[in-house]
């Protein structure tokens, strides 16, 4: 059976770029079609369904491999895709709808399917438009929600207890998640026992926190087989984010997400562009076989019965810890509500780190098995910095004059100067840029500064008498011109101008006076919290691994811009030693395989992720590593300072010292190496070019 294959590539293309973005459709094409559907064992199935079809690659990709289904059906939401998808296979049953609508999915042939293989479409509910038109209409977040929560009623495939616990995922999965999340949901709840899972999504669902409840939902009913990674973002051209198959076989559902053998491996595969020809993205492999997609697969069957490890120039294949991935899993499941409601909990005691699977197998590789604490257990706390809402009233660049400080305006009040006492104008780091040399930021080198204006009032806000405003001084006259052109700049657009306390973030400010406390006005910015005046920080998004600043004396004040850390009294560590620590080889190997990789090859470090940051026990040597971390901040000899960090740390993890740096390090640099992929359309091989 071959069906109209000549329509999908030019087909696709025709479509209109707007309403693809929009829709997020980023349509497979046949050669990545036939990679997922031969790692799948698609001319194995005698049922298949794609509910989300678009143009019906994926379905097609099913035919050529030899694929010969009793059923194979497929669900579109957008006319003109579901068009040519019915017209290219019409063998299939193809249905106009949305896929989370239950009243679509009754229109299927069948509720349970061998194989449901789908490109889920990457667009964020927060993209969706009501100027849509209505045969492209997308549902609403809420909608999706409650359509797949009835969903739920109609799987066989589920039985009274998978139904409940699904209905658990459904209520807790996060509204800022993109539409994979719930797509992956529905198209789990489709799959057979003993049936597949083949999926083409978005690599953030490695490492970001709203992924998490898929990584639980795969551990718990599925035996993942295959991660297959696109490792120089190049099998979508329009996309700007590199995406990742995955393959995986429904089975019973486990007592415990953790319930597995400790043994137990999926394969990861690493294809480099340069491994592409125009009709295959592994179409340049040396491979036996008139179908290289079907011979490809057997050799990764094979790589992944016996846990092989297999690297060339092109392609790169190794077993992963299962037992470590969902140990992960729960460390990040561990603060969110649905995992405590699905009643894991109480049966997994979780010491909350992500220990990343190259970090696993180096202590592996070194035979250490140190045990782990999260910063929280030792006293320290994480979070981020400080969030004006309105950056271009309450910062301004300035100069230091004795107890003046010149600020100088950008944005909204451009040209706009004055001079402000220190009581007001406070140091503040904004961005990167402003980073000195060294490790440590303070008011010395501070470039930019805040308006801290809690303690003062505009003039016109302090009627004779008035009480309410009694603890308030007079604002400078300087300081209050800029306030009153604040009041009459657009924050906004020139098409939807906005007042600065219309901002989002402004907003909160205001607050009437009540029981005794005085009028908040929006010029006023909340009280600081520890977060914004930390002890050290790290900037959030990062091109190369991050590297840690001291806050002297917290003393300056941290922007949004940087994730932060603070210590509290009861806590061993100083802030010289969390310095210290941060900047070790463990460190930044630790941060670099375990932060969320952005769409140009950034590196994305949240609080989320040091919040499980792997802590090896040190004893005694918190005051070494302060000690260590005061010479760091001191900028004298740095190499040599971090080298006796990196000992000191080796000695924790119980590691021999010798080499054991140079590994960790060589470990963050091929993460940087990955990362920089992201930006590489082109691979380019450094090895031979055989499978």
């Amino acid at each position: 059976m071959r069906e109209g294959r000549k329509l999908a590539p030019n087909g696709a293309r025709a479509f209109d770029a707007e309403r693809r973005k929009r829709l997020g459709q980023y349509f497979t094409g046949v050669g990545l079609g036939r990679l997922l559907s031969a790692l799948a064992q698609a001319d194995k199935a005698k049922s298949i369904l794609d509910p989300m079809a678009g143009s019906g690659d994926l379905l097609d990709s099913c035919f050529q491999l030899g694929a010969r289904p009793e059923l194979i059906a497929g669900v579109e939401i957008d006319s003109a895709a579901f068009e040519l998808c019915a017209k290219r296979l019409p063998s299939a049953k193809c249905v106009l709808g949305s896929a989370f609508d239950p009243e679509t999915l009754a229109r299927l042939p069948a509720k349970a399917w061998d194989l449901v293989i789908a490109n889920p479409p990457y667009v964020r509910y927060q993209s969706f438009s009501d100027k849509n038109h209505a045969a492209h209409a997308l549902p609403s977040a809420m909608q999706i929600r409650t359509g797949l929560m009835q969903a739920l009623e109609l799987m066989p495939a589920l039985d009274a207890e998978d139904k409940r616990l699904f209905s658990i995922l459904v209520s807790g999965y996060s509204g800022l998640s993109d539409l994979a999340v719930p797509s992956w949901i529905l198209c789990a709840a489709l799959v057979k026992q003993g049936g597949r899972l083949a999926l083409v999504v978005p690599e953030s669902w490695l490492s970001r926190d709203y992924a998490t409840i898929v990584h639980y939902l795969l551990f718990r009913w599925f035996d993942v087989e295959f991660v297959v990674e696109d490792e120089h973002a190049s099998w979508f051209e329009d996309a700007q984010v590199k995406t990742t198959l995955i393959i995986a076989k429904r089975v019973k559902r486990r007592t415990s997400v953790l319930s597995r053998p400790e043994g137990a491996t999926y394969c990861h595969i690493g294809i480099s562009a340069a491994a592409a020809s125009p009709e295959s993205p592994i179409g340049r492999l040396a491979l036996s076989g008139t179908n290289p997609e079907k011979s490809f697969a057997k050799q990764a069957m094979l790589w992944r019965r016996n846990a092989l490890s297999h690297s060339t120039g092109l392609i790169k294949a190794r077993p992963m810890s299962l037992g470590q991935a969902c140990r992960n899993m729960v460390a990040s499941a561990s603060r969110q509500k649905w995992f405590a409601a699905l009643g894991e909990m109480e049966g997994q005691a979780s010491n909350g780190v992500f220990v990343p699977h190259e970090i696993h197998d180096w202590l592996m590789r070194r035979g250490v098995a140190p045990s782990f604490a999260s910063f929280e257990s030792q006293g320290v706390s994480v979070g981020q910095g400080l969030r004006t809402g309105a950056n271009g009233f309450f910062y301004a660049a300035g100069l230091r004059r004795g107890d003046q400080v010149d600020l100088s305006f950008t944005g909204p009040l451009d040209g706009l100067a004055t001079t402000a006492p220190l009581a007001i104008a406070r140091p503040v780091l904004r961005r990167q840029s402003e980073l000195p040399v060294g490790f440590v930021v303070s008011p010395d080198t501070a470039t930019s500064w805040a308006l801290d204006l809690r303690g003062h009032a505009l003039p016109e806000d302090m009627a004779p008498g008035d009480l309410v405003s009694a603890p308030y001084e007079c604002m400078p006259a300087g300081v209050a011109n800029v306030v009153r052109a604040a009041a009459q700049a657009n924050f906004g657009t020139s098409e939807k101008p906005q007042m600065v306390w219309e901002l989002t973030a402004v907003a909160p400010n205001v607050k009437p006076a009540a029981r005794g406390a005085p009028a908040h006005r929006w010029y006023m910015l909340p009280d600081f919290a520890p977060r914004h005046l930390p002890d050290v920080m790290l900037a959030r998004v990062n091109s190369n691994t991050p590297k840690c600043y001291l806050n002297e004396g917290r003393s300056c004040l941290i922007d949004a811009n940087f994730s932060t850390m603070w210590i509290m009294e009861s806590s061993q560590w100083q802030a010289a030693g969390l310095l210290a620590f941060m900047n070790s080889a463990w460190a930044q190997a630790v941060i670099e395989r375990s932060g969320a990789v952005m769409g140009g090859g950034a590196l994305k470090v949240e609080a989320t992720h040091l919040r499980r940051f792997p802590v090896p026990t040190f004893d005694t040597s918190h005051r070494e590593l302060a000690a260590l971390g005061a010479r760091l901040a001191g900028g004298d000899h740095a190499e040599a300072t971090i080298a006796a960090i990196d000992t000191v740390v080796a000695r924790a993890l119980g590691c021999d010292p010798f080499g054991a740096a140079d590994e960790l390090r060589s470990i963050a640099r091929e993460g940087q190496g990955r990362r920089a992929k992201h930006s590489e359309k082109r691979g380019r091989a450094d090895g031979d070019e055989v499978c």
